[in-house]
């Protein structure tokens, strides 16, 4: 395949004189044509043949261009469509992948909140079990409010307490 210049200017300025002639014969008619000499008819005959010739030559590099650009465009025509096709099965991966994320993050969500009602059932438990173990420290420190055990016992209650609490706030994250 040749490779040729698309844009070629010479082109113009050659059809540009060839038509002043052309107006020129028209103007004058055949009268000019009997005052000229054979000669330089001739001569201008053998000149018009070759531009002719020349004006043919750029008609094939013309058309080798058109057919350069043709096969030009149908290539871009098919990496545009393969691009899109690659596009659209990207687009496709990221739509699976989307569901998939989607589908992981509630059934986090859903285990989350299973965590989150056990552990606020284990808190009542724990809340209402703490406040019978008082409610019994009391009646017991007012059977007997001096005594040794009665001491024992409310300190390790409150000590039992604050642990839980520190646990509680650990697992919180406060």
């Amino acid at each position: 395949m040749r490779n040729v210049d698309r844009f070629n200017t010479r082109q113009f300025s050659r059809v540009n004189r060839n038509t002043k002639i052309i107006y020129q014969f028209a103007e004058y008619g055949s009268k000019g044509l009997s005052k000229v000499n054979p000669t330089l008819v001739f001569i201008d005959a053998v000149i018009s043949l070759g531009e002719l010739f020349v004006s043919y030559s750029n008609y094939r590099q013309v058309k080798e261009q058109n057919k350069q650009l043709e096969i030009e465009i149908k290539t871009l025509i098919k990496e545009f469509s393969n691009f899109k096709k690659s596009l659209k099965l990207k687009e496709e991966k990221f739509k699976y992948e989307l569901e998939q994320n989607s589908k992981l993050i509630e059934k986090e969500l859903r285990n989350n909140r299973q965590k989150n009602e056990a552990l606020k059932k284990s808190y009542l438990m724990a809340k209402d079990y703490f406040f019978k173990i008082k409610i019994e420290i009391e009646q017991y420190k007012q059977k007997f409010p001096y005594s040794k055990e009665t001491l024992e016992i409310e300190k390790r209650y409150y000590e039992v307490l604050s642990s839980y609490t520190e646990i509680s706030l650990e697992y919180i994250g406060g």
